[in-house]
Protein backbone atom coordinates (compact mmCIF):
# COMPACT_ATOMS: atom_id res chain seq x y z
CA UNK A 1 0.00 0.00 0.00
CA UNK A 2 0.97 3.64 -1.08
CA UNK A 3 2.37 5.50 2.63
CA UNK A 4 3.18 8.61 1.31
CA UNK A 5 0.17 11.45 2.47
CA UNK A 6 -0.80 14.29 1.11
CA UNK A 7 -2.14 17.98 1.44
CA UNK A 8 -5.48 18.03 0.86
CA UNK A 9 -4.85 20.58 -2.32
CA UNK A 10 -2.72 17.68 -3.56
CA UNK A 11 -5.67 15.65 -3.39
CA UNK A 12 -7.83 17.48 -4.98
CA UNK A 13 -5.60 18.01 -7.86
CA UNK A 14 -5.02 14.13 -8.49
CA UNK A 15 -8.78 13.61 -8.02
CA UNK A 16 -9.73 16.30 -10.18
CA UNK A 17 -12.41 17.73 -6.99
CA UNK A 18 -12.64 21.39 -6.00
CA UNK A 19 -10.12 21.47 -2.43
CA UNK A 20 -13.42 23.04 -0.48
CA UNK A 21 -14.84 19.07 -1.11
CA UNK A 22 -12.04 17.77 -0.43
CA UNK A 23 -12.14 19.81 3.84
CA UNK A 24 -15.87 19.05 3.16
CA UNK A 25 -14.97 15.47 3.84
CA UNK A 26 -12.73 16.52 6.54
CA UNK A 27 -15.20 18.52 8.16
CA UNK A 28 -18.06 15.67 8.31
CA UNK A 29 -15.39 13.48 10.10
CA UNK A 30 -15.68 11.46 6.83
CA UNK A 31 -12.35 11.27 6.52
CA UNK A 32 -9.60 11.60 9.47
CA UNK A 33 -8.91 15.08 10.48
CA UNK A 34 -5.04 15.86 11.57
CA UNK A 35 -3.47 19.55 12.09
CA UNK A 36 -2.14 20.26 9.48
CA UNK A 37 -4.29 18.34 7.34
CA UNK A 38 -2.83 15.64 5.50
CA UNK A 39 -4.77 12.47 3.63
CA UNK A 40 -3.48 9.08 3.48
CA UNK A 41 -3.60 7.29 0.47
CA UNK A 42 -6.88 5.40 0.79
CA UNK A 43 -8.23 8.72 0.96
CA UNK A 44 -7.06 9.69 -2.04
CA UNK A 45 -8.98 6.34 -3.42
CA UNK A 46 -12.13 7.30 -1.59
CA UNK A 47 -11.95 10.72 -3.21
CA UNK A 48 -12.34 9.23 -6.96
CA UNK A 49 -14.41 6.88 -6.42
CA UNK A 50 -16.96 10.18 -4.57
CA UNK A 51 -15.87 12.06 -8.10
CA UNK A 52 -17.72 9.34 -9.95
CA UNK A 53 -20.90 8.57 -7.81
CA UNK A 54 -21.66 11.97 -5.99
CA UNK A 55 -25.13 11.41 -5.07
CA UNK A 56 -24.65 9.62 -1.47
CA UNK A 57 -24.78 10.96 1.71
CA UNK A 58 -22.50 11.94 4.61
CA UNK A 59 -23.03 8.92 6.85
CA UNK A 60 -22.94 6.35 3.59
CA UNK A 61 -19.91 8.31 2.57
CA UNK A 62 -18.42 7.82 5.42
CA UNK A 63 -19.32 3.74 6.07
CA UNK A 64 -17.73 3.53 2.37
CA UNK A 65 -14.67 5.56 3.17
CA UNK A 66 -13.94 2.90 6.39
CA UNK A 67 -14.65 -0.15 3.81
CA UNK A 68 -12.25 1.28 1.15
CA UNK A 69 -9.40 1.66 3.97
CA UNK A 70 -10.28 -1.91 5.30
CA UNK A 71 -9.90 -3.09 1.57
CA UNK A 72 -7.05 -1.59 0.39
CA UNK A 73 -5.45 -2.69 3.90
CA UNK A 74 -6.43 -6.18 3.12
CA UNK A 75 -5.37 -5.95 -0.63
CA UNK A 76 -9.33 -7.16 -1.40
CA UNK A 77 -9.66 -6.26 -5.59
CA UNK A 78 -13.50 -5.41 -5.00
CA UNK A 79 -15.85 -4.49 -2.16
CA UNK A 80 -19.30 -4.85 -2.18
CA UNK A 81 -21.00 -1.82 -0.78
CA UNK A 82 -25.02 -2.47 -1.66
CA UNK A 83 -27.04 -5.57 -2.99
CA UNK A 84 -25.11 -5.67 -6.76
CA UNK A 85 -22.97 -3.09 -6.38
CA UNK A 86 -19.32 -3.82 -6.13
CA UNK A 87 -16.61 -1.14 -6.15
CA UNK A 88 -13.59 -2.19 -7.98
CA UNK A 89 -11.14 -1.28 -4.99
CA UNK A 90 -8.31 -2.32 -7.06
CA UNK A 91 -8.94 -0.68 -9.97
CA UNK A 92 -9.37 2.87 -8.72
CA UNK A 93 -5.99 2.26 -6.72
CA UNK A 94 -4.17 1.79 -9.26
CA UNK A 95 -5.73 4.68 -11.68
CA UNK A 96 -4.39 6.90 -8.74
CA UNK A 97 -1.39 5.42 -7.78
CA UNK A 98 -0.13 5.48 -11.46
CA UNK A 99 -1.45 8.97 -11.95
CA UNK A 100 0.63 10.50 -8.52
CA UNK A 101 3.90 8.22 -9.78
CA UNK A 102 3.19 9.74 -13.12
CA UNK A 103 2.89 13.45 -11.71
CA UNK A 104 5.95 12.78 -9.10
CA UNK A 105 8.41 11.45 -12.03
CA UNK A 106 7.54 14.64 -13.78
CA UNK A 107 7.78 16.69 -11.32
CA UNK A 108 11.37 15.75 -10.27
CA UNK A 109 13.07 16.92 -13.88
CA UNK A 110 11.42 20.82 -12.94
CA UNK A 111 13.89 23.40 -11.95
CA UNK A 112 14.02 25.63 -9.16
CA UNK A 113 16.82 28.19 -9.02
CA UNK A 114 16.66 31.29 -7.36
CA UNK A 115 18.93 32.69 -10.39
CA UNK A 116 15.93 31.34 -12.73
CA UNK A 117 13.04 33.72 -12.75
CA UNK A 118 13.46 34.35 -9.13
CA UNK A 119 13.30 30.60 -8.13
CA UNK A 120 10.01 29.88 -9.90
CA UNK A 121 9.73 26.44 -11.12
CA UNK A 122 10.35 26.05 -14.90
CA UNK A 123 10.61 23.49 -16.89
CA UNK A 124 13.98 22.39 -17.75
CA UNK A 125 16.49 23.96 -20.00
CA UNK A 126 14.23 27.56 -20.37
CA UNK A 127 12.62 30.02 -18.69
CA UNK A 128 9.15 29.19 -19.08
CA UNK A 129 7.44 28.66 -15.57
CA UNK A 130 4.89 25.53 -14.72
CA UNK A 131 2.69 28.35 -13.20
CA UNK A 132 2.34 30.13 -16.29
CA UNK A 133 1.35 27.13 -18.35
CA UNK A 134 -0.75 25.64 -15.70
CA UNK A 135 -2.50 29.47 -15.14
CA UNK A 136 -3.14 29.09 -19.08
CA UNK A 137 -4.88 26.50 -19.00
CA UNK A 138 -7.66 27.44 -15.65
CA UNK A 139 -7.87 30.33 -17.78
CA UNK A 140 -9.34 28.22 -20.48
CA UNK A 141 -6.38 28.35 -23.03
CA UNK A 142 -6.71 25.15 -25.69
CA UNK A 143 -3.83 22.36 -25.25
CA UNK A 144 -3.43 23.37 -28.99
CA UNK A 145 -2.43 27.12 -28.88
CA UNK A 146 -0.31 26.51 -25.46
CA UNK A 147 1.61 23.51 -28.05
CA UNK A 148 1.56 26.14 -30.58
CA UNK A 149 3.47 28.39 -28.78
CA UNK A 150 5.52 26.06 -26.83
CA UNK A 151 6.46 23.33 -29.12
CA UNK A 152 8.73 21.60 -26.87
CA UNK A 153 6.94 20.78 -24.46
CA UNK A 154 4.62 17.21 -23.91
CA UNK A 155 1.02 16.88 -23.71
CA UNK A 156 2.18 15.20 -20.58
CA UNK A 157 4.08 18.45 -19.10
CA UNK A 158 0.90 20.85 -20.35
CA UNK A 159 -1.93 18.20 -17.93
CA UNK A 160 0.75 18.22 -15.02
CA UNK A 161 1.24 21.73 -14.99
CA UNK A 162 -1.71 22.70 -14.49
CA UNK A 163 -2.17 19.65 -11.44
CA UNK A 164 1.36 21.47 -10.32
CA UNK A 165 -0.89 25.22 -10.02
CA UNK A 166 -3.66 23.16 -8.25
CA UNK A 167 -1.66 21.10 -5.96
CA UNK A 168 0.44 24.08 -5.21
CA UNK A 169 -1.44 27.37 -5.54
CA UNK A 170 0.61 30.69 -4.85
CA UNK A 171 0.23 32.31 -1.54
CA UNK A 172 1.82 35.01 0.12
CA UNK A 173 2.95 38.56 -1.69
CA UNK A 174 5.58 38.01 -4.52
CA UNK A 175 8.76 38.37 -3.36
CA UNK A 176 10.89 41.42 -3.35
CA UNK A 177 13.81 41.96 -5.43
Amino acid sequence: MYIETFTPTEAAAFVELPTKKIYKEVEYRILPEYNPPRLNFAALVYLRLIKEIDFITVDFRSSLYQSLVRALEQKLPTIEIARFVKIEVESIAKEVLEFIKRFQAWKENLVSDPNIMGGETVFPNSRLTVRHIGSMLDRGESLEVIHEDYPYLTEEDIKFAQVYVKAYPSVGRPKKN
